[in-house]
């Protein structure tokens, strides 16, 4: 690939790792649920890894099936070894998190000549490519297809974001169409088109709107979806509790109605990312991945009250009596959440999710801090958490250091290329 199209900011540790020119031993085994479409040619594989600046080195993938597993050992000289986590492959993809310890998220596509290409991400956002051809293969023949590696990346021109090319929300925005979904009206806003449509759950108390700029950026390259939860903007109130486990099966049943069918690229904003996961639980068939924005986790009170206990004690008491203001949805919302806080766990938090997963963490802290989270230490201990998560499930973490909590609205390209990613 040509050094001049690939981006600047790749982390040292990934040049250094690739670039060393030592023996690199890396084995991995997955599960392939059926020969014509999940498994992959025996023999000796050819490839290529390029670096940032457009070097590359020569690899061989040592490719073994085993029953239904597969076997694939990547071989350069004199440097590993490493193992691959969270494999996932189909007829078209090969996706894998590469080296841990720098969160290399790393997916490629088949090509129709046989060979696949791809990338392999970092978590600030620079991206080397990878090729893998079949056995036999002339690597110093293999072309390298720059618009895959670049789409997988998440490459995207600085004119895609020009309000005059993006697609139109609608004239009465952010009042879309009313969907019929349990005996009551729920407002969405339905845009674009494409095999994967994107879903965007926003986070307590916040209606679609909050999601507007990355809604017109996504639905320029798939289909887009943003709603109402029960009782906020235009959508009618529910009775129901708020439970994460209840959101879940409400977004079902729209999406349903809706005409929405799977495979859904999840995207959810701080608390909404409790209701992505749980959707993700309950309906894994559903869902092609995650993107988690700024989110929040069962274990926030732990971590706070770690950090320190009365400063956080006197936020959250502020926060709950300032709630019991709000409206009734809001405060359903929060009650649930409060709940969720205070037990520090969530009902099917710990299910598994076998899905691709980034979260993105808003780094920046506040030049007065009303209370502990505000803080630069605060930020530390909550980027810390949102890594260890990560790196626990073997999902890609992006720490954005320059934005608040609404990431999706301070730096809205940064999500776009988050999802882009993850649409391969």
């Amino acid at each position: 690939m040509k050094a001049g199209r690939i981006r600047e900011g790749l982390e040292p540790g990934w040049a250094a790792a690739v670039m060393r020119g030592a023996l690199l031993v890396l084995t991995l085994s997955f599960l392939a649920a059926s020969a014509a479409g999940q498994h992959i040619r025996d023999g000796d594989w050819v490839g290529r890894i390029i670096h940032l600046t457009g070097r590359s080195m020569d690899v061989v993938y040592q490719v073994r099936n085993i029953a239904d597993s597969v076997a694939i050992t990547m071989v350069v000289d004199d440097y590993g070894p490493f193992e691959f986590t969270r494999v996932h492959v189909t007829a078209d993809s090969l996706r894998f998190t590469w080296e841990p310890s720098f969160e290399l998220a790393c997916s490629l596509a088949r090509l129709d000549s046989g060979e696949f290409q791809g990338a392999c991400m970092d978590p600030w956002g620079g991206f080397g490519g990878i090729v893998m051809a079949p056995p036999g293969s002339d690597v110093d023949a293999i072309p390298l297809h720059e618009p895959t590696i670049e789409s997988i990346a998440g490459w995207v021109e600085p004119e895609s974001a020009s309000n005059d090319t993006l697609p139109d929300l609608g004239d009465a925005y952010p009042l879309g169409r009313q969907v019929m979904v349990g005996g009551r009206q729920v407002n969405l806003v339905d845009v674009g088109q494409g095999p994967v449509t994107v879903v965007l759950e926003a986070g307590l108390g916040d209606n679609l709107a909050s999601w507007e700029t990355v809604h017109r950026l996504v639905a320029s390259h798939t289909r887009a979806v943003a709603y109402d939860r029960a009782g906020l903007g235009y959508s009618e109130p529910s009775a129901a509790p708020r439970t994460p486990e209840q959101i879940a099966v409400e977004l079902r049943g729209l999406l349903r109605e809706a005409g929405v069918a799977p495979p859904i690229l999840l995207v959810a904003h701080a608390e909404g990312a409790l209701f992505a996961r749980r959707f993700a639980a309950l309906y894994a068939d559903w869902v092609h991945a995650l993107v988690l924005v700024d989110p929040h986790f069962e274990s926030l009170a732990e971590m706070w009250r770690t950090l320190d206990a009365a400063l956080w004690d006197s936020y959250w008491d502020n926060r709950k009596a300032f709630q019991r203001h709000l409206p009734q949805p809001v405060r359903a919302e929060f009650n649930a959440y409060a709940e969720i806080i205070d037990a520090g766990t969530m009902a099917g938090g710990s299910a598994v999710l076998d899905v691709p997963i980034t979260v993105l963490t808003a780094g920046r802290a506040v030049a007065s801090p009303r209370w502990v989270g505000e803080a630069a230490a605060g930020r530390t201990a909550w980027t810390r958490l949102h890594a260890d998560w990560a790196r626990r499930i073997g999902a890609a973490h992006i720490a954005v250091p320059e934005s608040g909590p609404y990431i999706h609205q301070e730096q809205p390209e940064r999500v776009l290329q988050a999802i882009l990613v993850q649409l391969r």
